[in-house]
Parts: structure tokens; sequence; C-alpha cells
């Protein structure tokens, strides 16, 4: 069985154009941090850019041959396809599913799903919170999400919707009774922290992101509880945080 992490990237954002090509930290873009921290947890996985075939993302491709990972083009709309076609091209069998917008996403937990897997064979594997709500339903932006090419092809067969098609699992785990879903829990003080917000769609949340990435960079501690640490400090992040949760709904 083949591993693989994919990357889903565009430049095309409606909320953010080009949001993960604009300078975050220094010269180092969104798109080149989760790259690089990708590549440092997970140096055996085939790691794969699938971006669109459009030619405003030919600079995507371009991000991912500097950095020495695969790429791969498909339709822009249709992103359930283009998965399953970046699988089947590089031969991956089961692999994590990366947002291009989660500056603060943490790739060491991807060898933890990769397990969970091994153990346990699922169609879908994530963390979730106690109501049964998969991370990325949420707006933590701090975790992935694991799946097959098998199930996603059989998401396929199954529908066309457009919901379904331009959201790649979504299909997965809100259909339990056709494919095998387990969440695991959320470490405690995580869970039912719906006032969180590390993922990135807007400008709003670019200048925030930025600010907190910034800050905590400088730390020693990079842990998911030093983040919430920095955050509790700071009533203003959290404050901002919950005005962009009100105006981005998941």
């Amino acid at each position: 069985m083949k591993d693989g992490i994919i990357i889903q990237a565009r430049t095309g954002s409606t909320r953010l154009h080009n949001k993960i090509l604009l300078p975050f930290y220094g010269e180092q873009r969104i798109i080149d941090i989760l790259i690089a921290n990708i590549k440092q947890a997970c140096p055996d996985k085939c790691i794969v850019l699938a971006t669109t075939n459009r030619p405003q993302d030919d600079v995507l491709a371009e991000v991912a041959h500097r950095a020495g990972i695969l790429s791969f083009r498909g339709d822009e709309d249709n992103v359930l396809d283009r998965f399953i076609r970046a699988a089947e091209v590089f031969g991956i069998d089961r692999f994590i599913r990366v947002c291009s917008d989660n500056p603060f996403l943490r790739p060491e937990t991807f060898n933890t799903f990769f397990a969970e897997h091994t153990f346990s064979p699922a169609d879908y594997i994530a963390y979730g919170f106690a109501d049964g709500r998969p991370t990325i339903k949420s707006h933590l932006g701090l975790y992935a999400e694991l799946t097959t090419t098998d199930a996603l092809r059989r998401a396929a067969v199954s529908t066309q919707e457009k919901l379904y098609v331009e959201h790649v699992t979504i299909y997965l785990y809100t259909h339990p009774e056709a494919f095998n879903v387990r969440l695991l829990p959320l470490p405690t003080e995580l869970e039912g922290r719906f006032d969180l917000r590390f993922t990135l769609d807007t400008m709003e949340d670019f200048t925030l992101l930025q600010e907190l990435y910034a800050t905590f960079n400088e730390k020693t501690d990079h842990s998911v509880h030093a983040l919430l640490r920095l955050v509790e400090a700071h009533p203003e992040y959290r404050a901002k945080m919950l005005e962009n949760i009100a105006r981005n709904e998941k």
C-alpha cells in the first residue's frame, strides 16, 4: 500500500485571491511553510500538490517543482475527481488530504493517521469533536484528514452533486452507513473550542494569523498547548477570531 500526502491548492480563491502566495512570514508564503513542514514531518511520503489546469495556477506547479515535490493538474471545480486522478497517476492508495489555507497545520499528526489506518483500516479517519463533527467542519485549521483512493472512487460513483465534488471528503463522513468513518478524540484542551480560527479565507484572517504566526514562531515551544496559551494571553486575538468565524460559515 503506497502512502501519500496530497495538498489541495489554487490561486483563484474567491474571498482572497492568491492568498497562499502572499508574503506571510518574512519571504515565506503559506504554501512554502506548509510544504517545508510536511517534508520535515514525513520525509518518506509521496507529496503531491494538486492544483487546477488553469494557466493562472502554472505558478503552483512551479512552486512544487522548486520545492522538490510532485504536482498534478486537474479540474478546478470537480476537486473530487482531481484527487482521484492525482492518486491514480502516482499510484497512491491512501493519503492525507491537506488544505493549503492552514499555516498552523500539525503535520506531525499525519503518521498517527497512517498508523491508525494500518491497525484498523477505514475509509475516513480524522480528529473529531464529541458531537461527531470532524475538524474539517470547524474553523480549527490544525489537522488534516486521511482517506483512500478506493473510498473516493466509490463516492464519485454514488454522486456528482456540486457539494460533494467540490468538497472532497464530505460525502464520506456524511454517509456513515456506506463508509467506515472513524473520528479520533481531540486533545482535551481543544474539545468544544469552536471559538478558535486558525484557517484562512479573508484578508482579516490573513492579517491576524500573520501576526500570530510571527509571535508564535519566536517561541521555543511550538506545541498546540503553547499556541492556545498565546491566544489566551492576547484577548484581542480571540475577539478577532470570533468576528471572523461569524463572517465565515463552515
